[in-house]
């Protein structure tokens, strides 16, 4: 059926796919098995692809709602140009829970250090993301075992 191309495609442009493969059913059909990190490494490759569908994959639904309005995370996607997860380790420091975060049995708190590449000032739209070296703690969530780790807040 030819509408079905149209609203195909359409969909791509809105999540930001450039191909017909969507990389967020894929890491949905392998999430369970991922590691924290992967989770992490997951993520930033959703935003360097500028794919919404893939970012939101890699959330808790509790954050994923906070992000679904295409604005919201419009302003970060299209201020990254690329960005590139440096390390991934167990945070030392006290970093406070998401509220919902009792809802599930795991957490995990991880130093995530990365570098952002950005698009030209005048085209920014998201003011607090920096140029560069950067880091920030990353909440992750799951069930219980067997059941995906997911991002539930980031933040310093």
């Amino acid at each position: 059926m030819p509408g079905n191309e149209v609203i195909t495609g359409l969909w791509r442009k809105l999540f930001g796919r450039r191909g017909t493969s969507s990389p967020a059913e894929a890491w949905l059909s392998q999430r369970r098995q991922a590691s924290p990190e992967e989770v992490i490494r997951q993520h930033f490759a959703a935003v360097a692809a500028h794919d919404l569908e893939w970012m939101l994959a890699t959330m808790a639904p509790e954050r994923a709602r906070l992000y679904a309005d295409g604005r919201t995370l419009d302003k970060r996607r299209l201020t990254v140009l690329g960005a590139r997860v440096l390390t991934v380790e167990p945070a030392v420091d006290d970093v406070p829970l998401p509220s919902f975060s009792g809802r599930y049995r795991e957490s995990l708190v991880l130093r995530v250090e990365f570098e952002l590449e950005l698009a030209p000032p005048e085209q920014r739209r998201d003011p607090t993301l920096r140029e560069g070296l950067n880091w920030s703690f990353y909440v992750l969530v799951r069930e219980g075992q067997g059941k995906p780790w997911l991002i539930a807040d980031w933040g310093h």
